[in-house]
């Protein structure tokens, strides 16, 4: 008799929602890669808003996936700072909610951000257990959204790790950010030989981190819940909130001068411009990653790959993106009104 072969395990089914935007576009990507992990992508804003989707929406959505992972990568960092605030905690809000109903508890990795800290002392790389004061609406946004987890988390009616992500740095970038403000101006220079560029101040020292590398610590995070289970250790051994940086801050300076050099521009950079007010009152943040490198990641990356890649992929690329659900799967959910919104500019992190 020949040999039964062995059965494959069963996939890992990983739920990723904001997969259209510029994090969770690259979390996509990493996921497509992993033999092991079946990527059901959450639907675009303009078939389900899920700041406003309905409870019985949310509750069709999650049962269609069947998820064994949710990946949240959605959320809003322009708008109002109540867009901000509605953006960001209300999707977690309705998540847990629906996790809740359906008495599921599948493995949840929450995309937050270092603006949930605010204002850190200059040089000193910030741990998870430092007190949070975000000074702006996109901090605030933010914790609101990790308290809740955190809430979900000690009542046992959740299960994963908040990954806080410092500055993200990379390919499809948008305008909303220093780096890719910075690449649309030097690419306008170039194409009508301006001579001048001009940024608010860029003395700010900030961690930033290529977004490949934030999207393999989503992926690797995303996976220890399944370890987890297959060890019968509890979800203790994991920390609740996980700084992703590169664990160096450097001015933001570095970012503008790096980019004119990848794209031979030799006019004057000034900083004259009016300052960010997402990020003016932040002099610098550097990530403590220790605890992430403990469990077994580390940065992959290095600054200049990161620019060189923002550079190198213009922002229309055709991205390689992960299937989301049939429309006939869909077919219960109720959809909200949403207005058209560029998915780069407003669905990500």
């Amino acid at each position: 008799m020949k040999p039964t072969p062995a059965q494959a395990p069963p996939l890992t089914r990983v739920l990723l929602l904001g997969g259209g935007g510029f994090v969770g576009l690259h979390i996509g990507r990493r996921l497509r890669q992993q033999p092991d992990l079946l990527t059901l992508l959450g639907p675009p804003r303009a078939q389900l808003d899920l700041r406003r989707a309905s409870a019985s929406a949310w509750d069709s959505l999650i049962t269609a996936a069947r998820p064994d992972v949710i990946i949240n990568a959605a959320g809003r960092v322009s708008g109002t700072p109540q867009d901000l605030f509605d953006g960001n905690m209300l999707v977690v809000s309705g998540l847990l909610a629906s996790l809740n109903r359906l008495q599921q508890w599948p493995w949840l990795v929450h995309l937050g951000s270092a603006a949930e800290y605010g204002v850190t002392a200059p040089n000193s790389p910030v741990k998870e257990d430092l007190p949070c004061h975000p000074v702006s609406p996109y901090g605030v946004g933010k914790l609101a959204a990790t308290q809740l987890i955190l809430e979900a988390l000690h009542w046992n009616t959740a299960r994963g790790v908040v990954l806080r992500v410092f500055n993200p740095l990379g390919a499809g970038q948008s305008g909303a950010t220093l780096p890719g403000h910075a690449a649309s101006l030097l690419r306008e220079a170039m194409r009508h030989s301006g001579s001048t560029i001009s940024f608010g101040d860029l003395s700010s020292k900030r961690d930033y981190i290529d977004v490949r590398d934030v999207a393999r610590a989503a992926v690797f995070v995303a996976r220890l819940g399944r370890q987890l289970e297959d060890s019968a250790l509890p979800t203790s051994q994991v920390p609740a909130v996980l700084n992703v940086g590169s664990g160096q801050a450097r001015p933001s300076r570095d970012v503008v001068t790096g980019l004119a050099q990848l794209a031979g521009f030799t006019g004057r950079i000034t900083e004259t411009a009016p300052n960010s007010p997402r990020s003016d009152m932040v002099q610098c943040q550097q990530a403590d990653i220790q605890r992430l490198c403990a469990l077994g990641w580390s940065p992959h990356y290095t600054f200049g790959d990161a620019l060189h890649d923002l550079w190198s992929t213009p922002p229309s690329a055709d991205w390689d993106m992960p299937s989301a659900f049939p429309a006939s799967q869909l077919a219960s959910v109720a959809l909200s009104p949403a207005p058209k919104e560029s998915l780069h500019e407003k669905s990500r992190i």
